[in-house]
């Protein structure tokens, strides 16, 4: 049962985790910054996938990138487009309806139960 819930939970947070960079990138951030950012939540990831992640969301038009070379450390900074945030605003929207019904769900399940 444990490798189900592991699975379910996987599946779970990788949905919560775009939502979530999504909203972290209302304002311009880096990489690591983002990464340390969900590092203290419960929605960690490592710092590859994260880029794969980014990677995607820009080629889908949901973030903007720009390199910044003034410090000794080249850094490539992320912003969420217009289009991102029409598109988060629906992901948060369905995210809050799935919740909702689920809850639903369980409220009726505890009332069967009596």
């Amino acid at each position: 049962m444990s490798r189900i819930s592991k699975r379910f939970e996987t599946e779970m947070r990788r949905g919560a985790i775009q939502i979530a960079v999504m909203c972290l990138l209302e304002k311009e951030r880096y990489g690591y910054d983002i990464t340390k950012s969900l590092k203290n939540s419960e929605l960690k990831i490592e710092e590859g996938t994260l880029y794969l992640l980014l990677k995607r969301l820009e080629n889908e038009k949901l973030l903007s990138s720009r390199w910044d070379t003034a410090d000794s450390r080249p850094r490539k900074y992320y912003q969420i487009t217009e289009y991102g945030r029409e598109v988060r605003k629906n992901w948060l929207e369905f995210f809050k309806s799935i919740n909702t019904n689920v809850e639903q769900f369980e409220i009726n399940m505890d009332s069967e139960k009596r």
